[in-house]
This record gives C-alpha cells, sequence and structure tokens, in this order.
C-alpha cells in the first residue's frame, strides 16, 4: 500500500508550491536531432546561459534506453545538447545539486531533477516520471520509484504559453487537454521526507523535480505572432 511522506502537511505545501515557482529543467527535441535540455522557466521563454544559472546543472546523465548507457551531452550557450543515435524517448536525471537550507520549511532540502522529452514508452524509468498508458496519448499515470501517488499536483503548460493545474485521482493518473498542436510541457513536483547525506552534506528530505515534454500534432495551429 502506498505510504505518503510524513512531514506535517504545511510543509509539504511549502515544499511543493516552492518548486512549482522555482526554475526547472525540460528537454526539448525537433524529429531526429539532438535534444536540448534548458534550465529557466519554460512559460517565460526563460532559458538560463552557460557561466551563469546553467552551471548549476554541473552532472546531467541522458539515456534513450537504458541508464548504463549514457548519451553525450556538450554544454552549450544557453542549453545542454544531448546527441542521440536512435529513436525513443530522452530521458535526463540531474541528482547532483548540494542540499540547500529551505527557509519555508525549515531544515536542508535536496532537489533531484529529471526531464524526459517524448511519450512512446509505456514503461517509466526514471525516480519520478509521467508515463502514458498508450504510446502518444494524452492519459498519464505519475509514477514516484514505481508506484503511483494519488492526488498529486501536475501543471500543464501548452503553446501559447497557457496554463493549467491538474490532479492526480487515486489510481495516479490524469487526462491533459491539448487543444493546440505544439509543444507541450507537464511539470510535477513530489516530496519524499527520507534524510540521508551527499558529499559529506546531510539533508533532511528531497524534492523532486519531473517534467515531460511532447508535441501534438493535432489541434488549433498555434503561432506565436498572434
Amino acid at each position: 500500500m502506498w505510504k505518503r511522506p510524513l512531514l506535517p502537511a504545511i510543509a509539504i505545501a511549502l515544499l511543493v508550491v516552492g518548486s512549482a515557482q522555482a526554475h526547472f529543467v525540460w528537454s526539448e527535441r525537433d524529429g531526429e536531432g539532438p535534444a536540448r535540455a534548458y534550465f529557466g522557466e519554460w512559460a517565460d521563454d526563460l532559458r538560463e546561459k552557460t557561466g551563469r544559472a546553467l552551471d548549476r546543472i554541473k552532472s546531467p546523465q541522458a539515456f534513450l534506453t537504458s541508464p548504463q548507457q549514457l548519451l553525450t551531452i556538450e554544454r552549450r550557450d544557453d542549453q545542454l545538447e544531448i546527441a542521440i543515435n536512435g529513436s525513443g524517448d530522452v530521458r535526463l536525471i540531474e541528482s547532483g545539486l548540494p542540499p540547500r537550507d529551505d527557509a519555508r520549511a525549515g531544515g536542508k532540502s535536496r532537489t533531484v531533477f529529471y526531464a524526459k522529452v517524448g511519450r512512446s514508452e509505456t514503461a517509466g524509468k526514471l525516480g519520478l516520471e509521467l508515463v502514458p498508458v498508450a504510446t502518444d496519448g494524452t492519459t498519464f499515470v505519475l509514477m514516484f520509484r514505481g508506484t503511483p501517488p494519488p492526488k498529486t499536483s501536475v501543471t500543464v503548460y501548452g503553446p501559447p504559453k497557457w496554463e493549467k493545474p491538474l490532479r492526480t485521482n487515486d489510481q495516479g493518473q490524469i487526462t491533459v487537454p491539448t487543444p493546440w498542436s505544439g509543444r507541450y510541457v507537464l511539470e510535477v513536483a513530489y516530496v519524499d521526507e527520507k534524510s540521508g547525506e551527499i558529499d559529506g552534506v546531510k539533508f533532511d528530505w528531497t524534492r523532486h523535480v519531473s517534467n515531460l515534454s511532447f508535441v501534438q500534432p493535432d489541434g488549433v495551429p498555434w503561432s506565436a505572432s498572434r
């Protein structure tokens, strides 16, 4: 049976709200070219730069089929370019960020970022991941380490920078409205209260932040020039 984290409800709310308002990592891919990972705010067209905040993403790992077969990542001006030889969903993990003092909830929190581009695979491979129920479908199940947490908030960003909050059902599922053709980005955060230590620094809990992006081919066309 799924067990909810034992942090007080107000602390969990503060941690998740703080994550939703903070930068996140997301990936994009067009056609069969390389994938590109960004750090910033997708809805605000904010992409952090190398030599500045993008340098916080120090140890990203990306893969297609297996985390044991890592892809080459090249750091560019405002992105991490992921070389790909093949097809499938591209996943990225950044788990090397040092723990930080959390002024809102108290204690030290660790953040782990996950980013996936594509929805062709119906099995999860990340610690926190939105997995399509059917290939290229719009119904997803949220999986945290193999188990679907219920009643979890998910933010959907659409092509016109439209934003809609959703919540998973008792089975961890959501159905995403896709009225426009174009790119969608889904963001979800989950707090694991298990304490630990990384590089000699102890932390009290971990904030997992996961993003999924995909291109919806059908729908009302959207142009940024509108």
